[in-house]
């Protein structure tokens, strides 16, 4: 199992960014960890952690190979991109050098 991190941000205003994990909670299924940490159920994606930050939010995948990971970021992107209204957020992903805890 390999896992890859994104961290996301807004392109420009930081205004309505906050909302993200606010539209996250109320139009997917989803489990809360910590105050800051919840995994979403993505439909056709999977569970993805989420990790809120000041500014930024984390978000962990898991998968079996490289080119599953690969299409779950690109669905994972498109999802996220709908719930904050357009392409207005940048993704940052590496590859992680650990599977997080949680997915454990």
């Amino acid at each position: 199992m390999i896992a890859m991190t994104a961290t996301v941000r807004p392109v420009e205003s930081l205004n309505d960014f906050p909302s993200l994990g606010q539209n996250l909670r109320r139009h997917f299924e989803h489990t809360l960890l910590y105050t800051d940490q919840m995994f979403v159920i993505f439909p056709g994606i999977g569970a993805v952690l989420v990790t809120e930050r000041l500014r930024k939010y984390r978000f962990d995948i898991v998968g079996a190979d490289q080119a599953a990971l690969d299409r779950r970021v690109i669905r994972l992107e498109a999802a996220v991109r709908r719930e904050t209204g357009g392409p207005a957020v940048r993704f940052e992903w590496v590859r992680a050098s650990h599977v997080p805890v949680p997915f454990r």
